[in-house]
């Protein structure tokens, strides 16, 4: 056989071996578990610059209207078809009203009459759920805030425009549905949980983006119309308003039409039968809403087109589990997909969600964090985002790193070191609820941002390199999770007992530092709450070893690193006694209470199908009988935000805190133990009476039922 033939069959037969795993011991260049072959690959493939494209694509739709979702939702499949994505269809989800404007327009009626705003030019000027009204020379009365009645002392609004700039569900019901007015002109734009990074007029030319609650609207009353305009916009209103009178003309013409949103479903199919590994991005926002979320939507397709570039080129071999990735709209489309798909005989290994990614670093002052699973829901996953981060930051740190097969920039992007970090568990987006439905679920996002929910949100302010950084990130931890079985899940157990061992050091910490600074009179009360502390530490990375055991790692190797836990975890409990005895204090507990008592027998569970039913909705909903419950908790939980917001914790840390609590809740739990576990996970003690009360108002309503 000639010699030039024998090449082209060896050729051959090397290009038909199937690539082995991109799974390797752990990399003493790049700490990762990916070998560095791959970790090259996944970066030079990718691209940022492809991203940022599909940003400005989806940032000319209104993505909050039936029409611009419809067309962000065809646009998105036919782009996941091309990418190469497998079974991509539209999920249709529950028929009902949908709100849409025609027209939206606000005028200064004179003297010298001019446009103020308009839907057409600007359609998030109109909120969502305003109603239609044709009105001229109505006049305008400034309220300020609006939030109070000393706000309204000696106007008359009833039949007028009131021009403000408070909390919009607050003046919607101190000057619509008490005093009569018959709509807002807001330059408000600064969500509570942003009022660290922002505040309003720091931006005196963006716009806010609000909404009508409905539910603030009695049954019967007339639909307002709520106008959102810059702070610049409203100062040279009220400068007219020194002038004298100002009269406006207002033209709205919305409509309810019955129609649905849809969400967008596609594959890339693994080997292994019945697991998967979810993807989402919600696909819903304004127009531009380039950062949140035409980034995170616009990512998840070039991770598809990745992934399906590398397979086909046999770099990579197919995942062994199935990588499911989901457009949709944020948290109500998640419930709805939940609600059909919950049941699926699929187990589904992990969650990755991609909200709000590519926010310029320097422009936007922000940073980009990955997120860990809360304590109560440990993964391999934390580790695998641990050490991407690390890997990251050590070769991208400078404007020209020397490894420049390690550098994750953008050909049109910034050079901008990268600053990444990880955080822990908050809510505020879909990978809460995958959590709540107990799937490991971690974000990936830019935070804070100087645009967050403001006209400022445009394509100018995100930097394709930051998307390439992401995408770069979702891609080393996504590949780890879909791709890890037998001595690639082995090498991941290593991992995760490698960087447990730093966790539970800092859970450590925190514990000994806590009880340094308590005085000795609460020292044995305090005690308990350190000693949960570092169980639930140690709880977590135990549960994240046998994680990885769902993954095929060989069960003797992962029973002694879970061995080795248990014993370190017996050490540092020996630790924290020693600290009472050298303070001559002993730490034995003190009889409880009879609200501890309580505590310990209530066992709350979320009902199933509630799993995203808030304190919020309960709130409006109960009896006038049960408001001093509400508040006691209300008050509670604001006690808690403000120690914590003092601690210097992140105010995403403390959203919907209520909620954060609650979803502590899994029917094993007593209500004591929830205070414990939410200590460990906060750094901060709830009280017990109030978590009796917060609980038993979610029974009450519904939303919690009674376990063990």
């Amino acid at each position: 056989m000639p010699v030039a033939l024998l090449a082209v069959l060896a050729a051959l037969s090397a290009s038909a071996q199937v690539p082995t795993s991109p799974l390797g011991p752990i990399s003493s260049t790049t700490g990762l578990v990916l070998r560095d072959d791959v970790v090259r690959a996944l970066i030079q493939e990718s691209s940022g610059d492809r991203i940022h494209d599909g940003v400005q694509r989806l940032s000319l739709l209104a993505r909050d209207s039936l029409e611009g979702y419809a067309e962000a939702a065809a646009w998105t499949k036919a782009a996941a078809e091309a990418a190469g994505l497998q079974d991509v269809h539209l999920e249709a989800m529950k028929d009902g009203p949908q709100w849409r404007a025609t027209r939206g327009e606000l005028w200064v009626a004179g003297p010298h009459r001019y446009r103020v705003t308009s839907h057409a030019d600007l359609p998030m000027a109109l909120a969502p759920g305003s109603g239609s009204f044709e009105g001229t020379d109505l006049e305008l009365v400034d309220v300020g805030m609006g939030l109070q009645d000393a706000d309204y002392a000696g106007k008359d609004v009833k039949g007028k425009v009131v021009l403000s700039r408070g909390h919009l569900a607050v003046t919607l019901l101190n000057a619509v549905v008490k005093r009569g007015a018959v709509g807002v002109v807001s330059s408000y734009s600064t969500p509570s949980w942003n009022e660290a990074h922002r505040m309003d007029g720091d931006f005196p030319d963006q716009v806010g983006w609000a909404a009508v609650p409905r539910r603030l609207i009695p049954q019967g009353m007339r639909m307002p119309f709520l106008f959102m305009v810059s702070e610049r916009q409203a100062q040279e209103l009220r400068f007219q308003l020194r002038e004298g009178p100002v009269k406006v003309d207002v033209s709205v013409a919305t409509q309810e039409p019955t129609g649905h949103l849809s969400i967008v479903s596609g594959v890339i199919p693994g080997t292994l039968a019945g697991e998967e590994i979810v993807l989402t991005g919600h696909l819903d926002h304004y127009k531009p809403g380039a950062n949140d979320n035409a980034s995170g939507a616009a990512t998840l397709l070039e991770l598809v087109r990745t992934y399906t570039t590398l397979i086909r080129r046999g770099v990579l071999p197919p995942p062994v589990r199935t990588l499911r990735v989901l457009w949709l709209p944020e948290f109500e489309g998640t419930r709805e997909w939940f609600a059909h798909h919950g049941a699926d005989p699929v187990r589904r290994v992990a969650h990755f969600n991609f909200d709000m990614l590519g926010a310029s670093l320097t422009r936007a002052h922000s940073r980009f964090l990955l997120s860990y699973t809360p304590d109560w829901n440990g993964s391999f996953v934390n580790a695998v985002s641990e050490s991407t981060v690390a890997f990251m930051n050590r070769f991208n740190g400078v404007a020209y790193p020397p490894r420049k097969d390690f550098r994750i920039g953008s050909v049109t992007g910034s050079q901008d070191p990268l600053d990444a970090h990880m955080e822990r568990y908050s809510r505020g987006s879909d990978h809460q609820l995958f959590n709540d439905h107990g799937i490991p679920g971690v974000a990936f996002s830019t935070w804070p941002d100087d645009g967050y929910h403001t006209s400022g949100d445009r394509p100018e302010n995100v930097d394709p390199t930051q998307l390439h950084r992401t995408a770069f990130a979702g891609l080393a931890t996504i590949t780890v999770a879909a791709w890890a079985e037998g001595t690639g899940a082995l090498e991941l157990a290593r991992l995760v007992a490698v960087h447990g061992v730093r966790r539970v050091a800092e859970d450590e910490f925190r514990a000994r530092r806590d009880l340094a600074g308590t005085p000795a009179a609460q020292l044995p009360a305090f005690a308990r709450l350190a000693r949960a502390g570092v169980r639930a530490g140690y709880q977590r990375e135990k549960d994240a070893l046998r994680s990885c055991l769902a993954l095929g790692a060989p069960a003797e190797p992962v029973k002694a690193m879970v061995k080795a836990l248990e014993t370190a975890e017996s050490q540092a409990l020996k630790r924290l006694e020693a600290e009472g005895k050298v303070r001559g204090v002993s730490l034995k507990e003190p009889t409880p209470s009879e609200a501890e008592r309580r505590a310990r027998a209530f066992v709350p569970r979320r009902v199933k199908g509630k799993e995203l039913a808030s304190f919020d909705e309960l709130e409006f909903r109960a009896d006038p009988g049960a408001q001093a419950r509400v508040e006691a908790v209300r008050a509670a939980m604001t006690a808690a935000a403000r120690a914590l917001r003092e601690q210097g914790e992140s105010e995403l840390r403390f959203y919907q805190l209520e909620d954060a609590v609650a979803s502590y809740a899994d029917g094993k739990r007593s209500v004591a133990d929830i205070r414990d576990a939410a200590y460990s996970e906060y750094g901060y003690v709830f009280p017990v009476d109030a978590l009796l009360e917060m609980f038993g108002l979610l029974e009450q309503g519904g939303i919690m039922t009674r376990g063990r």
